[in-house]
This record gives C-alpha cells, sequence and structure tokens, in this order.
C-alpha cells in the first residue's frame, strides 16, 4: 500500500501541484500585464486630453489672429498707401517703422515663450 501511495503522489499529485505553480504563474505575469497597460492606457489619454486642450487654445489664437489679418488687409484696402506715401514720406515711414517694431516684438516674445516649453 505504500508504494501505491508513494505512486499516486509521484504520478497525480506531484503534477497537479506543479501545474497549479505554472498556472499562478501565468496569472499573476498577466495581472503585471494587465496593471502595465492600464497604466499605459491612463497616460495615453492623459496626454491626448493635454493635447487637445493645448489644440484648443492653439484654434482660438488662431482666429484671433485671422480676425486681426482680415482687420489689416481691409484698412489695406480700404486705403491707398502708396499714394499717401508719395504724399508723406515721414508719416507714413514712422508708422511703419513702429508697426514692424511691434509685430518683430511680439515674433520674439513669442519665440521666447515656446522656446521655454521645449526646455
Amino acid at each position: 500500500m505504500g508504494s501505491t501511495g508513494f505512486l499516486y503522489y509521484q504520478f497525480a499529485v506531484v503534477p497537479m501541484k506543479n501545474k497549479l505553480e505554472e498556472q499562478t504563474a501565468v496569472i499573476m505575469a498577466q495581472d503585471l500585464r494587465d496593471q502595465e497597460q492600464k497604466a499605459t492606457i491612463a497616460a495615453i489619454q492623459e496626454s491626448a486630453e493635454k493635447t487637445a486642450a493645448a489644440s484648443a487654445v492653439l484654434q482660438k489664437q488662431n482666429q484671433q489672429y485671422e480676425t486681426q489679418m482680415s482687420e489689416y488687409l481691409d484698412i489695406f484696402r480700404r486705403h491707398n498707401i502708396a499714394q499717401l506715401a508719395s504724399a508723406k514720406p515721414g508719416l507714413i515711414q514712422s508708422k511703419a517703422n513702429k508697426a514692424t517694431k511691434e509685430v518683430f516684438d511680439e515674433i520674439e516674445d513669442i519665440s521666447k515663450r515656446i522656446n521655454s516649453l521645449n526646455d
């Protein structure tokens, strides 16, 4: 009877025990994989939300710039700048220089802000 019990243990219980340990290891690995995937999905969703928010801000700014551009183009359509520049060169030159300086200063400020975001 002792040898039958030993054989039963060796051929039935030990393989079941090994199979259970193997399945436990697989389940633990799958749980770890699932946790990593959930963390990755959460990070991607957070990144997508940030991107959507930044895109909304950029779209709003773009719309403001488009409005400004339309206003400026309307001014140029209503005025004959060449004729005015011929009649009063000092007036046009000083205004053009001032406006150009303002635009370049603004572009420089925007570039500094963008550069600081990249750091």
